[in-house]
């Protein structure tokens, strides 16, 4: 059994064992040197022979493709690119860390089972400093992960600077508490700093998808711009979870414009020509009495709120197409096709009446990626997303299809405040998802994933990981399971039920009066 996470797509042990103690001395093509020197970063500095590596590219692998060969003599790599070279060594540095310098004899063919292995990080709810996402990218690569959406705008926080618009962080990167606390809360990126950002993901053949969610989840914006708003009110950057019914005013010209401003500075950084405009959680509350928003869905003869959701999403992707940048969205209630079809959907509420209608999509030329809640938001509690669940998960949804590009494990943190409440979040189920995502079902087995799990939490701990959660801790039993749960779910006292209740009335009044209807 080899220690690597997640498990080659062919591997074969031989006996003997090659010592690599004193660390290894590579021969390489001088344009994957920057893998080579982060490898070398890895060991420290120890005097004696070192093991020798030859590294080559092959014309006859693909770009993430490997083949190992390890023998008492040295290491051969054989590589289809850059990617799969880095992945190689990733391979050749867990077996050195559980083997304590010495690695087992072998023979290993590797490959993705998947193109699209992505993690979403949301710095919205909490703002995570720059350095902390840049090891979430390092864990990233860690585990052959290759596309890192990062959820940058939230009602409780706008966290990119937008030179256009400087009030976006200079107001809306801050709040005054959070729900019944008493602390304030802010933080942002620079543009300066997410250049950087996207250097360092490249750097490590890892792809970034920035998310700017729009028309819900906008509180923080129309803080700053309440002529964003359908009645132009001065809201507070939120301070309480939960969908919030003021959104984007989908009928004013100023919208999407400001939509488009946003979005061009958006992709001068972020260039991977793809961008996430969130959709979902958009209640039409507002748009029901706006006379800016009902005026739109006349002079375009639609028949409701949700069509013109759709329609204002259509501008906005042709504004991206325009650019050359690929548009995703979260599923839900466009699930009846109502979105274009070639917006990538990243499907979060996989339930199983809708199995059918997503493997239409995909016939319909819609690509999909599985983002499906449970059991892949790590946020969730280890009784709702438990270790075993993540592993075994059937990532095809449906059954496989050449449009279902792969899987997305997501780590939202409306409860978690801090990097070690993260890292416990999200290990060792990230490993769990890179093997569901990397290895063929025939090749996944969930018992001989646990047996290398020793191992994995000496690779994590070696590797900055502030906090773990064992086994047993991963696979709660029923009574520990409904307590974790119960605690889980004090979220909902926090999510201003009431508030939007007597708000609504509220608005609904001073809408009836100052827009009386025709």
């Amino acid at each position: 059994m080899l220690n690597i996470i997640p498990k080659p797509f062919k591997a074969e042990e031989y006996a003997g064992k090659a010592d690599a103690g004193c660390g290894f001395e590579m021969t390489f093509p001088q344009e994957w040197l920057p893998d080579v020197q982060r490898f070398y970063s890895y060991f420290p500095a120890k005097y004696g022979k070192k093991l020798p590596v030859l590294s080559q590219l092959s014309a006859q692998l693909r770009e993430e493709e490997y083949v190992l060969d390890i023998n008492q003599d040295g290491v051969n790599i054989r590589a289809g690119g850059a990617a799969g070279h880095a992945y190689a060594l990733e391979s050749l540095r867990q077996l050195h860390c559980a083997g304590g310098g010495l690695l087992p004899c072998a023979h290993i063919e590797d490959k993705p089972r998947f193109a699209h292995r992505g993690f979403m990080l949301d710095v919205g709810r909490y703002f995570i400093p720059l350095e902390e996402v840049k090891k979430f990218v390092d864990f990233m690569l860690m585990h052959k992960l290759n596309v890192f959406h990062l959820h940058l705008t939230e009602d409780q926080g706008w966290r990119m600077e937008i030179k256009k618009y400087p009030l976006l962080t200079q107001e809306g990167s801050r709040r005054s508490h959070t729900n019944f606390g008493l602390r304030p809360h802010g933080g942002f990126y620079t543009q300066r700093q997410l250049r950087e950002l996207v250097e360092y993901c490249h750097a490590r053949h890892i792809k970034v998808i920035p998310e700017i969610d729009m028309p819900g989840h906008m509180q923080a914006a129309i803080h700053c711009y309440p002529q964003l708003s359908c009645f132009d009110r001065k809201l507070p950057v939120a301070t309480h979870w939960g969908v919030k019914h003021d959104i984007l005013c989908a009928g004013k010209d100023f919208t999407l414009r400001f939509v488009c401003d946003v979005l061009d500075e958006v992709t001068e950084i972020f260039t991977d020509g793809a961008v996430h405009l969130g959709g979902d959680e958009a209640p039409k509350t507002r748009w029901k009495l706006c006379p800016h928003c009902q005026k739109k869905l006349r002079e375009l003869g639609l028949e409701n709120e949700n069509q013109l959701q759709a329609y204002f999403i259509a501008q906005v992707k042709e504004h991206l197409k325009a650019k050359g940048v690929k548009v995703l969205t979260w599923n839900e209630d466009e699930i009846s096709g109502k979105a274009p079809a070639d917006v990538t959907w990243t499907v979060w509420n996989v339930l199983e009446k809708d199995l059918h209608k997503m493997y239409a999509e995909m016939e319909r030329g819609r690509e999909l990626i599985n983002c499906s809640s449970v059991p892949n938001y790590l946020d969730l509690t280890y009784n709702k997303c438990p270790l075993k669940a993540v592993y075994t998960q059937p990532v095809d949804i449906c059954k496989p299809h050449p449009l279902m590009l792969g899987a997305q494990a997501s780590l939202w943190t409306e409860q978690v405040p801090n990097v070690r409440r993260a890292h416990f979040k999200t290990f060792p189920r990230l490993g769990a998802f890179a093997e569901a995502v990397w290895t063929p079902d025939d090749a996944r087995n969930y018992d001989e994933f646990l047996a290398r799990m020793p191992a994995y939490v000496r690779l994590l701990k070696a590797n900055g990981v502030k906090k773990i959660a064992s086994v047993k801790r991963a696979n709660p039993g029923k009574l520990f399971g409904f307590f974790e749960q119960l605690w889980f779910n004090k979220v909902q006292l926090c999510w201003h039920g009431l508030h939007n209740l007597i708000d609504n009335a509220k608005v609904a009044r001073m809408a009836k009066k100052r827009f009386p209807m025709e």
